[in-house]
């Protein structure tokens, strides 16, 4: 199977995972981003063997309300799909000075932030 080449943070998708309702909660924790504060849920699934996926769920507090963002992705991809959601930074910051880098977000997932 050939491995995918899309960019870390096009990997999110928007919304709750389709099948948080049949994993477990491996962890909880809330966390800083600089969109927001977070709460960050990995799951895993409920059926033994399902080990060689890591399932997570952040929802996001930011000053346009709410994101629900997902992604499903294996252990040794998880730190590069991570980091791409704590380098997000919003499209205006204070002061009008730059933030750190700033990363384009998914249209689905801007149209979401939005609401």
């Amino acid at each position: 199977m050939a491995e995918s080449l899309a960019s870390p943070m096009s990997r999110w998708r928007y919304g709750l995972h389709p099948h948080a309702a049949e994993m477990r909660v491996r962890s909880l924790a809330r966390v800083s981003l600089q969109l927001g504060e977070a709460l960050r849920l990995e799951m895993t699934n409920a059926d033994p063997g399902g080990e060689d996926i890591v399932h997570l769920q952040y929802y996001i507090a930011t000053e346009l309300g709410t994101w629900a963002v997902w992604l499903s992705c294996s252990p040794a991809d998880l730190a590069d799909c991570e980091t791409s959601l704590r380098e997000l930074s919003p499209p205006f910051a204070e002061g009008g000075e730059p933030g750190p880098k700033r990363v384009r977000l998914p249209h689905a997932m801007r149209s979401f932030g939005a609401r």
